[in-house]
């Protein structure tokens, strides 16, 4: 069950492969990418991401941002968000440890601490937006 749990864990987190689905390109060269995300962080990364593949596949070298706007759409305050997220995810990380190293009953109980940290992460959805204008160079 650790392996199992280990292995999954892993291919989820290799599986990000770069596309640009939420690209909007435009005839004037001035493109948009929009999308939510966990945290402003992921949003500007996955946004930036996209640009460039996008970019690249039609042959550009990169992204050139024009103008970058993340809002907060959540159903609570952002601060008693951010400490929701932080919390669970130390859960989540105290869990795989205990998991993955623990003996007897403690590898149990990390096991569900990971599974629970994950789950209470991903219940809080993705409430940052980022609008992000782009031309390719």
């Amino acid at each position: 069950m650790k392996q199992l749990l280990t292995v999954s864990m892993i291919a989820v987190l290799a599986s990000g492969c770069a596309h640009h689905n939420n690209v909007r390109p435009a005839e004037d060269g001035k493109h948009y990418a929009n999308l939510t995300a966990e945290t402003r962080e992921k949003a500007g990364k996955e946004a930036l991401d996209q640009a460039n593949h996008y970019c690249t596949e039609n042959g550009a070298s990169q992204a050139y941002v024009i103008n970058e706007t993340i809002t907060y759409m959540g159903s609570m305050p952002e601060q008693e968000y951010l400490k929701n997220r932080n919390l669970a995810e130390a859960v989540e990380v105290a869990g795989a440890g205990m998991s993955i190293f623990g003996g007897g009953h403690v590898d149990d109980v990390g096991t569900a601490m990971w599974i629970g940290g994950g789950i209470a992460e991903d219940s809080m959805g993705e409430p940052y937006q980022i609008n992000l204008s782009f031309s390719c160079k």
